[in-house]
């Protein structure tokens, strides 16, 4: 998410991401993705289950997750240390200034991409 900051910036309004590991590697998590906006962590993951974002093994193992393991192995980028739930699938939302839910997304497999152009399509 960090190369569409700016994307969102310019459609008034602001990017927050939540993680489910601990505080203290929020600060790596930065340095290694370039993401420099707000970077929330919740390791009981009850902000997850309130959103509906699924934690089960079966998004672990879908053809698209294997293609993009095998992907990132071949650009020479290997996986770093577990931080979180490591059975955790994420996803996106919008919400409105009143708290109204604008755009909801779901992970089916880990590793799918956020659809940011849809979300930005959502902002006005």
């Amino acid at each position: 998410m960090a190369k569409h900051q700016d994307s969102f910036s310019q459609k008034n309004s602001e990017l927050a991401i939540i993680g489910s590991g601990a505080y203290t590697n929020i600060v790596e998590f930065k340095k290694i993705t370039g993401y420099s906006g707000i970077l929330l962590t919740d390791p009981s993951r009850k902000s997850y289950e309130l959103l509906g974002f699924s934690s089960n093994i079966g998004g672990l193992f879908g053809m698209k997750t294997l293609a993009k393991g095998f992907s990132a192995l071949r650009q020479g980028v290997m996986p770093g240390l577990l931080q979180g739930g490591a059975l955790q699938l994420g996803g996106s939302i919008i919400l409105d200034q009143d708290g109204s839910v604008r755009y909801h997304f779901q992970s089916n497999e880990a590793g799918e991409d956020v659809p940011v152009e849809e979300m930005l399509g959502t902002l006005v």
